[in-house]
C-alpha cells in the first residue's frame, strides 16, 4: 500500500507499507510487522513521466501527428487516437496491416511493402512517404519508425509516428508550378531578366539576357553585375559605373545606354531595377529588366530629325531654325556677342521648276543646300525656311565677316551651272544680312530686318547683298503703304465667306455634327485670297484683331440662331495676335453671351503655339464656355511639354503631316506619338484635310478621332449649309 506520511519537517512523503500478521500456532493473532520503503523519488519521477508525457502527448496532437506501434510476433497493431482520424477509421476498429494495407493508394502500396521489409530485413530504421484514400480525396502521409530488438538482435517490434503532409505537398506542388511559370515566362518575355544579390553578383539570367550580354547564365552566376553588363552613356561614351546612376525614369529615348555584348554587337537599351524583398521587408537583392530599344530608338530619332529638318535638302527647317535663333537671342545680353542673320532668297528658280518640272526644281534645291553648305564654319547654321528661301545665322561673327561670307555663297550660287536632262539652266539668289548684338536682339524685329535687306538685294538688281539698315524700313513702309490701305478695306468693306468643312469619324464618315470654318476674301481687285496667305500679308497686328472681330460678328449675327437650332458645332478661326487682346476676347465672351447660341457649340480654331503666351486667355474663353481646338500641331512636339490636360478639346493636325501618311512611315509614327498625347491629355484628334480613302483608313487604323476633306464632304458656304435641310442632334 502507498501511504503519505508527515515527517518530522512538516512535508509530505510518498511511502511504500507492506504488513504481515503474525498468528500462534493456534491460528490466533499476535502481531503486526510492517515494513515503510521511502517512495517520494520515485513518485516524484513517475510525476515528471506523466507530465512529460501529456506534454509529448498534446505536441503529436497539435502537430497532427500520430503514433503506432507493431509488435511483430504476435502481430499486433496500436495506434493512438490521432492514427484513426488519420486513416478516418472508426475507433471500435481494430487495426492490422490489412487494414493499413487498403488505405494505401494501390500506386503507393508496392514501394511502401518494399521500403518496410527492407527495414526489417535491415534492422533499420525508414522513412517512407505515401498516400491514402481518404473521403475528401487523397491524404499525403510521411511515415518514420525505428525498431526495437529483442536479446537475440532480432525485430520485436516497430515503434513510429505518421504525419499528414498534404498542405506542405500542395504548397510545394503550388510553389513548384509557379516557379515553372515563372521561368517559362523569363525564357518567352523579350525582355533581359538579370536577378543579383546584395553583393551585386549575378544569380538568375534569362535567355534574353544571355543573348544581350554574350554569356551564358552558367558562366553568370556569382560573376560581379558590371562585369556580364558591358554599358556605356551613349555609343563611344564613359562605361558606367553604377548600375544606380542612370535615371531610370526617362524614356527609351532619353535614357540613351548601350548595352555591348560580348561577342560583339551592341543594343541600345533601356532599363530599370526592381528590389527583392522578404516578407519582413528586408532587401534580398534586386531585379534588372532590359528592354532592347534600339529599333525604336532608331525610329524616333528618325522622327527627332524629320521635326527639325527639311525633308527635300536635309538642312534645318523653319521651326529649327527659328528655335535656334530664339536660344541665341537669349544668350545677347550675357554673353555680349555679335551676331549675324542672313536671308537668301534664289533668284529665277521658278523658271527652272516651271520649264524643267519640279523634280529638277528639287534636285537643283539639294545641289545648291550642299553647296551652301560646303562654304559654311561648323558653328553655322543653314535653314531651308520654304520655297526657295533659305536662312543662315552666323554665331559670333560681325558685318564685315557676314557679308564676306553671304557674298561667297552669292557669287557662288550666281556662277552654278545645273544640268537637268542635257540642258543646263543658270539661278541666281540675293541676301540680306542683319546685325544682332545688345541693342537688337528681338527675334520678330531681326526677321523683319533681314527680309527687308533681302528685298532691297532683289529690288536692287539681284544678285547682290545688302545689310540692313534703318532707311530701308521706311522706305519698305512706303511701298506697303498703298497695300496697308487695301487690306483695312477688304476687313471692313469687301465680301467674306465662311466656308465649313464637315468633320466626322473616319469610322462613321457619315455623322457630321461638327464644322471647321475657313475664310475667303475678296480683294478690291476681285481676286479671291485664303485667310492664311492674307494674314501672312499683315505687317500691323491691329488688322488681326479687326479681321477676327468682323468674322465673329458676322457669325453671330447672321448664323448663331440658325446654328443653335440645328444642333451643330462650329469652329471659327482666332488668331494669336487677337488671342493677345483682351478686349477682344471680353468682347467676344460678351456677344455670345446676348446670342441665342449656347456657348457649348461654338468651338475656337486657336494655333497651338498661344500656349506659349496666352494660356490665360484661352483658359478664360473655355471657362466662358467655349471648346478649344488648337491647330497647326505637326512636327514640332515641343509643345507637349507646355500642353496639360483640360487647356483644350482638339487636337487639329497640320495638314501636311497627314497628306501621305499611307505611304510615309515617319509621318505615321509622327501621327502615332501625337494621338497618344491627346489620349493621355482626354483631348481628340482631327486630320485632314483628306482627299483619299486610303488616308482616311489609314488615320482610322491610328486610332485619329475625326477627319475633314472630301472623303467627308465637300466644303460649302456656311450660309447655303444653314439654309439646308441638314439636322442634328446634339
Amino acid at each position: 500500500m502507498e501511504k503519505r506520511y508527515y515527517n518530522r519537517n512538516g512535508d509530505v512523503v510518498w511511502a511504500l507499507l507492506a504488513v504481515s500478521l503474525v498468528r500462534h500456532t493456534d491460528g490466533t493473532p499476535l502481531y503486526f510487522i510492517a515494513q515503510i520503503e521511502d517512495i517520494n523519488e520515485l513518485k516524484r519521477t513517475e510525476q515528471v513521466n506523466q507530465q512529460l508525457m501529456e506534454r509529448i502527448t498534446l505536441a503529436n496532437e497539435a502537430g497532427g501527428i500520430g503514433i503506432w506501434e507493431w509488435e511483430l510476433k504476435p502481430n499486433i497493431f496500436s495506434w493512438d487516437k490521432r492514427m484513426f482520424e488519420l486513416y478516418e477509421i472508426p475507433p471500435h476498429i481494430k487495426p492490422n496491416w490489412q487494414v493499413w494495407y487498403e488505405c494505401v493508394l494501390p500506386e503507393d502500396r508496392q514501394h511502401a511493402e518494399k521500403v518496410i521489409r527492407d527495414s526489417l530485413q535491415s534492422r533499420s530504421p525508414f522513412k517512407l512517404e505515401f498516400r491514402i484514400a481518404v473521403k475528401d480525396g487523397i491524404r499525403h502521409i510521411r511515415a518514420l519508425a525505428n525498431r526495437v530488438l529483442n536479446k537475440e538482435g532480432e525485430v520485436e517490434r516497430l515503434l513510429g509516428i505518421n504525419m499528414d503532409m498534404t498542405e506542405v505537398k500542395q504548397l510545394n506542388e503550388a510553389l513548384f508550378q509557379e516557379k515553372e511559370r515563372l521561368h517559362i515566362t523569363l525564357d518567352s518575355i523579350g525582355e533581359a531578366v538579370v536577378c543579383i544579390d546584395m553583393a551585386m553578383k549575378i544569380t538568375f539570367m534569362n535567355p534574353v539576357a544571355e543573348k544581350m550580354s554574350g554569356w551564358t547564365q552558367e558562366e553568370a552566376l556569382g560573376v560581379p553585375l558590371l562585369t556580364v553588363l558591358h554599358i556605356t552613356f551613349g555609343d563611344n561614351g564613359p562605361l558606367m559605373e553604377n548600375i544606380y546612376s542612370a535615371d531610370t525614369s526617362r524614356s527609351a529615348i532619353e535614357q540613351d545606354v548601350v548595352l555591348h555584348c560580348r561577342s560583339g554587337g551592341s543594343y541600345d537599351v533601356h532599363y530599370s531595377i526592381t528590389p527583392l524583398s522578404t516578407l519582413d521587408g528586408s532587401n534580398i537583392g534586386s531585379v534588372l529588366v532590359i528592354q532592347d530599344v534600339t529599333e525604336s530608338r532608331k525610329m524616333l530619332r528618325q522622327l527627332s530629325y524629320s521635326a527639325s529638318h527639311d525633308a527635300l535638302t536635309h538642312l534645318a527647317n523653319r521651326a529649327s531654325f527659328e528655335k535656334q535663333l530664339r536660344i541665341l537671342l537669349q544668350t545677347v545680353n550675357s554673353t555680349h556677342q555679335r551676331h549675324a542673320l542672313v536671308f537668301i532668297d534664289l533668284d529665277r528658280f521658278k523658271a527652272v521648276n516651271d520649264s524643267a518640272g519640279h523634280a529638277a526644281g528639287d534636285a537643283l534645291l539639294r545641289e545648291l543646300a550642299s553647296l551652301m553648305l560646303s562654304m559654311l564654319r561648323s558653328s553655322d547654321v543653314l535653314a531651308r525656311l520654304g520655297g526657295d528661301e533659305f536662312g543662315l545665322l552666323l554665331p559670333d561673327c560681325n558685318v564685315e565677316s557676314a557679308r564676306f561670307i553671304a557674298t561667297r555663297i552669292i557669287s557662288a550660287v550666281n556662277d552654278y551651272h545645273f544640268i537637268w536632262e542635257g540642258r543646263v539652266h543658270r539661278v541666281g539668289a540675293s541676301a540680306g544680312i542683319t546685325l544682332i548684338d545688345d541693342n537688337n536682339h528681338q527675334a520678330a524685329e531681326v526677321m523683319s530686318q533681314a527680309d527687308i535687306a533681302c528685298y532691297a538685294s532683289k529690288n536692287g538688281g539681284r544678285g547682290r547683298v545688302t545689310v540692313y539698315e534703318p532707311q530701308q524700313a521706311a522706305a519698305h513702309s512706303e511701298r506697303a503703304a498703298m497695300s496697308l490701305d487695301e487690306q483695312w478695306r477688304m476687313i471692313k468693306e469687301n465680301q467674306l465667306m465662311m466656308l465649313a468643312h464637315g468633320v466626322a469619324s473616319p469610322r462613321i464618315p457619315e455623322a457630321r455634327n461638327l464644322w471647321l470654318i475657313s475664310l475667303k476674301l475678296w480683294s478690291c481687285e476681285g481676286e479671291i485670297i485664303d485667310e492664311q496667305t492674307f494674314r501672312r500679308s499683315f505687317s500691323d497686328p491691329a488688322l488681326s484683331h479687326a479681321l477676327d472681330r468682323r468674322v465673329f460678328h458676322e457669325f453671330l449675327q447672321q448664323a448663331a440662331k440658325a446654328v443653335a437650332s440645328k444642333g451643330i458645332s462650329i469652329a471659327l478661326p482666332l488668331s494669336v495676335a487677337g488671342l493677345s487682346s483682351a478686349t477682344l476676347v471680353n468682347d467676344l465672351l460678351e456677344q455670345l453671351e446676348n446670342s441665342p447660341l449656347p456657348p457649348r457649340l461654338l468651338h475656337l480654331i486657336i494655333p497651338a503655339e498661344a500656349i506659349f503666351d496666352h494660356a490665360e486667355s484661352v483658359q478664360k474663353l473655355r471657362l466662358g464656355g467655349c471648346r478649344i481646338v488648337f491647330s497647326q500641331v505637326g512636327r514640332d512636339l515641343q509643345i507637349f511639354n507646355s500642353l496639360k490636360a483640360n487647356m483644350a478639346d482638339y487636337l487639329l493636325l497640320d495638314g501636311e503631316l497627314c497628306a501621305n501618311v499611307q505611304g510615309n512611315l515617319m509621318d505615321e509614327m509622327l501621327i502615332t506619338i501625337i494621338q497618344g498625347h491627346a489620349q493621355r491629355l482626354g483631348m481628340k484628334t482631327i486630320a485632314g484635310p483628306v482627299v483619299l480613302p486610303l488616308v482616311m483608313d489609314t488615320l482610322s487604323g491610328i486610332g485619329v478621332d475625326l477627319i475633314y476633306g472630301e472623303v467627308i464632304a465637300d466644303a460649302q458656304p456656311l450660309d447655303l449649309l444653314m439654309n439646308s435641310s441638314y439636322f442634328a442632334i446634339n
